[in-house]
């Protein structure tokens, strides 16, 4: 069983698609807490929210040890879905500025097998707490969406990640989408195999490139090896939200245990699938998704 600890702030998410408005707790951490929770990990959750939103927290698997850090706001979305293409996403939000800084974190550090990093604004994991985590040897796995994110008249736009270098050095798997792999950098190729082979001289030993309904890129630099990972269709499409948080918790917890990336890619495309087809988090359990991939025809990952 791995033991993970997940950093990142929760939210107030409003979801509006297909003529519909629905509310629910949101954030990277809360989807992510969910699939780990699911494949039975030990999972601390460091999140920062505000008192009056303390509420929030009951959302959250109750086998998770929760470390909530107290700030004055807690951060908002909204996801518009304009259309029936799930890759076209609008977001709008309130970002406060509420870092978790090592201070923060629960010791003993040592005894984790990794720090999932979930930042969902350039501010939420500063350099110094990515630094403490390597200093007591965390492996780190990060979600590179939130350094790429900042607000334009209250909208979400995405923007190069001027220092990603001293960031990338301390990281050993890095995910993110297709969109935020063409912007992150100024490397002026919209190539994704060149990208994430290019991303990962900075440090990362797996880049892993979600590509919505076209499936995931994954290059590992030290089988120098590129696979891609086919999505599998859902039965219905009811919740796209937290699809990339999804897939990264899914992958993690097969890595941690020693699967190949390929594997483990495999593995996080159907669990994102069975995600996509309820609304909220992931429902189902390790046996439920080995059994979908066996229907087709998986039967080792």
């Amino acid at each position: 069983m791995g033991k993970f600890m997940i950093i990142g702030p929760v939210t107030r998410d409003t979801i509006k698609r297909d003529g519909m408005v629905y509310h629910h707790t949101g954030g990277a951490v809360y989807f992510q807490s969910a699939v780990f929770s699911s494949f039975n990990m030990d999972i601390t959750v460091v999140i920062p929210l505000s008192k009056s939103d303390a509420d929030l927290l009951n959302a959250f698997p109750e086998d998770s040890n929760l470390v909530p850090v107290f700030v004055d706001e807690t951060m908002e979305f909204e996801n518009i879905y304009p259309n029936h293409d799930l890759n076209h996403r609008v977001q709008k939000a309130r970002v406060p500025d509420n870092p978790v800084l090592p201070e923060n974190l629960p010791e003993p550090l040592e005894s984790y097998d990794a720090a999932i990093l979930c930042p969902l604004s350039p501010t939420d994991i500063p350099i110094e707490t990515v630094k403490h985590l390597t200093k007591h040897d965390v492996p780190i796995y990060m979600g590179a969406q939130g350094y790429l994110r900042h607000l334009y008249d209250g909208e979400i736009i995405l923007k190069p990640w001027e220092d990603f270098p001293e960031f990338l050095k301390h990281v050993e798997l890095l995910f993110l989408d297709e969109a935020e792999a063409g912007i992150i950098t100024d490397f002026k190729v919209h190539d994704l195999e060149t990208i994430a082979k290019q991303l990962s001289k900075f440090g990362p030993k797996e880049i892993i490139i979600t590509r919505g309904d076209r499936g995931a890129l994954i290059y590992s630099s030290q089988a120098d090896e590129i696979y891609k990972i086919h999505a599998f269709p859902p039965k219905q499409t009811m919740d796209p939200t937290g699809l990339g948080d999804t897939y990264m918790a899914a992958y993690a917890s097969k890595r941690v245990e020693g699967f190949s990336p390929k594997s483990c890619g495999i593995f996080a495309s159907m669990v994102s699938t069975m995600k996509l087809e309820t609304i909220g988090v992931f429902k189902g359990n390790n046996k439920k998704v080995l059994g979908r991939l066996k229907n087709h025809g998986i039967k080792d990952i």
